[in-house]
């Protein structure tokens, strides 16, 4: 099964790309999609931006992943968005690496 995640583009860079998924930042190819720029919602799939989505689907989705979330999180998703109205899912460590 294959998962793509939605991620606003922060900037832009040739076929490069820096995106945003609540506040984790990482670099991702926009070779795919070459009319892509900054503040686009992509869907993003093993570090490709695959699709355009628009910015009302992509909150929603991320906010569905938020809610599939258990009690307390888990690592990856957790915590409220910033204040443009992205979800805040961040990074958080493994119970492996405590």
């Amino acid at each position: 099964m294959c998962l793509a995640v939605p991620a606003k583009i922060i900037e832009t860079d040739g076929q490069q790309a820096i995106v945003e998924i609540g506040g984790l930042r990482k670099q991702a190819s926009i070779v795919l999609l070459p009319e892509a720029v900054t503040g686009d919602y992509v869907l993003l799939h093993a570090g490709f931006a695959i699709s355009m989505i628009d910015k009302k689907e992509a909150l929603e989705t991320l906010l569905l992943f938020e809610e599939l979330a258990p009690p307390g999180g888990r690592p990856g998703l957790s915590g409220p968005g910033p204040e443009d109205g992205d979800l805040g899912l961040k990074e958080t460590p493994a119970a492996d690496d405590e």
